[in-house]
């Protein structure tokens, strides 16, 4: 009878590992962060995405600039000496000026073109950065969730381990069963038990990181709420590939880049015009004492540009032009290969997760209840239940870690195509 009633827990337990698996219970009055409040802090508090906003600020800065009326301050200047005379007496003689530099060559609309060109490059910088952490928040956030259902089963197979054990430490002391069976007893809960503190540190550190790209202080004490219920979507490859070339933040900077290079090269083409600087002066000379001229005049200064015609700089700019023609190239690539794997591999395992739940999960219960009635009607004995439960066990893991592949996938995939998967699916 204690056999049987042993087996009937492990019925029980092996029910709840299936039934908690993907939606496990929770107290109500437990405070919980969803993965949509999560991706809502870490958009508000994660100090990367906030140092990297504070660069289209300072692109911001340079566009400001750029519109200012004219790049130069005028120049003022004055002047006073005492002239003193040989026949006696001195006058004090005062100067003075105004000059300004004028940009003449149209300077300030290619100025303003290029800083405009800047600001989109930062911007599409900034909506980058912003992908890559939208994929680390989710998948640190559905790491913690997995590790989270893992920890859950192995303290279900940790207590199932002491309730074996104590069933067969007291058949042994009832002579049912050997010594053998109850020294195996102890061991398997002694290796469920180190199981068990492993995922509690995994589940911990999962945390941690969770805590860290939102911005908060790594203790691992976050709470999250959410499911890893698969829900495939139907994908087409090459309708994700032209998304992403369409989407993808990190091309689009590096587009833009071209675009900011083809600016600049315009204003320093333009800045080979050289611009005159006009100057106002004001001069008094006083002859004798008493007698005073005031002259009032102006100059104009026209820079020649016969040595430096900017050829350095155009030169440099000509690489800087062909260098991110390069690296855009590089970045179709990149993006095609991550499109493509990614989306393969997002299809693997939507397919073996199906499979799972179209077989395996719904055939446990069955074969327990097989192997139930066989260990009843003494047909097995302790050591075959035992190898049982390795297989019952053994295929929830396998169920949890194909859940996991499955939405590292997903989100593989929805990092390569820069947006939802729903929303690339359907474009």
């Amino acid at each position: 009878m204690t056999g049987i009633r042993g087996l009937n827990t492990f019925s029980l337990l092996i029910g709840l590992l299936i039934l908690g698996m993907v939606c496990p219970g929770r107290a109500a009055s437990a405070e919980v962060l969803t993965l949509q409040q999560a991706l809502d802090v870490a958009h508000r508090s994660n100090p990367d995405i906030l140092a990297a906003r504070q660069e289209a600020e300072i692109a911001r800065g340079r566009l400001v600039k750029a519109r200012y009326w004219n790049q130069f301050n005028p120049e003022i200047e004055g002047g006073a000496a005492q002239r003193r005379f040989d026949a006696g007496g001195s006058d004090v003689q005062r100067s003075g000026g105004l000059s300004l530099e004028l940009e003449v060559a149209g300077q300030r609309g290619k100025r303003i073109e290029e800083a405009e060109r800047n600001l989109g490059r930062v911007e599409a910088e900034v909506a980058n950065v912003e992908r890559l952490l939208i994929a680390q928040v989710k998948e640190a956030y559905y790491g913690a969730l997995y590790r989270e259902r893992r920890l859950q089963l192995l303290r279900r197979v940790e207590d199932l381990n002491r309730r074996l054990r104590d069933a067969s430490s007291e058949r042994f002391r009832s002579g049912e069963v050997p010594k053998l069976e109850a020294n195996l007893g102890v061991v398997r809960y002694s290796q469920s038990r180190k199981d068990t503190l492993t995922g509690e540190r995994d589940h911990r550190n999962t945390l941690r990181e969770l805590e860290r790209l939102l911005g908060r202080e790594p203790l691992g004490t976050t709470m999250i709420e959410g499911s890893l219920k698969a829900q495939p979507t139907a994908i087409d490859e090459g309708s994700l590939l032209e998304t992403a070339l369409h989407v993808r933040p990190d091309l689009q900077a590096r587009g833009a880049e071209i675009l900011r290079v083809d600016a600049e090269t315009a204003l320093t083409k333009r800045l080979v015009v050289p611009n005159p600087t006009l100057r106002g002066a004001y001069d008094e000379e006083t002859e004798t004492a008493g007698s005073r001229d005031r002259i009032i005049g102006g100059t104009i200064t026209i820079p020649l540009p016969v040595f430096d015609r900017r050829q350095a700089e155009l030169t440099a700019l000509a690489g800087q032009r062909a260098q991110a023609a390069y690296n855009r190239s590089a970045t179709v690539l990149a993006v095609q290969a991550e499109v493509r794997d990614a989306s393969r591999s997002y299809q693997a395992a939507a397919e073996a997760v199906q499979v799972f739940e179209a077989d395996a999960v719904a055939r446990i219960e069955e074969n327990f209840r097989f192997v139930e009635t066989a260990y009843r009607e003494g047909k097995i004995d302790l050591l075959q239940l035992i190898v049982v439960q390795n297989d019952l066990v053994s295929a929830q893991f396998s169920y949890l870690d194909s859940l996991w592949d499955y939405w590292l996938g997903r989100i593989a995939l929805e990092r390569a195509i820069g947006q939802p998967l729903e929303q690339g699916a359907h474009q």
